[in-house]
Formats: C-alpha cells, sequence, structure tokens
C-alpha cells in the first residue's frame, strides 16, 4: 500500500515539474532593454510641460500601459469625451492607452497609443 502511494505522489510531483517546464519553455526572456520599459513613468506633453503618469505593463508577453494620474487640469473624474468605441465616456484615470506592443529586438512595436486629450488612437514603437 505504501509504495502505491508513493509511485503515485511521485507521478503527481514528475507532471507537475513537466507543467512547470513547459510554462517556463514558453515564456519569452526579456532583454533589459525591453524589461527596462515596465513600469511608472511620467509623460511629457508635446510643449515639453510634465502630463499625468502612466504605469507600463506586460500582459501575455506584450506591453500595455494605464493611466495612473490625470494630467495637470483634469479631476480623476474627467471621461474621456472625444474618444470613440468602448473607450467612448471612459473614465481617463486607469484607462489602458497603451495596447498590444510585442517585442522586437529590442523595441516593443506594432501597438497603439490612444490620446485622451483628443481620443485619437495611433500606432506606435518604444524604444529604450
Amino acid at each position: 500500500m505504501k509504495s502505491i502511494r508513493n509511485r503515485a505522489i511521485c507521478i503527481v510531483a514528475v507532471g507537475w515539474l513537466a507543467l512547470i517546464a513547459v510554462h517556463a519553455a514558453g515564456a519569452q526572456e526579456l532583454s533589459p532593454k525591453l524589461q527596462s520599459a515596465v513600469g511608472h513613468w511620467q509623460v511629457v506633453n508635446s510643449d515639453g510641460t510634465p502630463g499625468g503618469h502612466v504605469e507600463t505593463y506586460l500582459e501575455n508577453g506584450k506591453l500595455f500601459g494605464k493611466v495612473t494620474e490625470v494630467r495637470p487640469g483634469r479631476t480623476p473624474h474627467d471621461l474621456c469625451d472625444k474618444c470613440q468605441g468602448v473607450a467612448s465616456k471612459e473614465l481617463i484615470l486607469g484607462m489602458v492607452i497603451l495596447r498590444n506592443f510585442h517585442p522586437e529586438g529590442d523595441d516593443w512595436v506594432e501597438g497603439t497609443v490612444l490620446d485622451p486629450e483628443n481620443g485619437k488612437e495611433y500606432k506606435g514603437k518604444i524604444w529604450p
């Protein structure tokens, strides 16, 4: 009876190790340059003045970013009045404005950036 239980425990342990190995093999290692894009950022407006804050993060191997602090002159209750589609009338605070950037070399490419000020979406590239 004891050997059957030990054998079952070994089989379960090997199964877990195999599952962990498969998951680790599927995870993409990011270079330090790619990893440096993840964090909290101060937005700088086109005129050089400080804007709001954005937190960038990884989700399923892609880079995303959400507003963590609105720009000066806005309140945390302001909505994206000029946005279209699902972002229409969404709170700017907490809004995901960077989407689906994937790594290519040391750059994040082919993602989109939503500008809550004008409601337009732009294709973008992020590099260190």
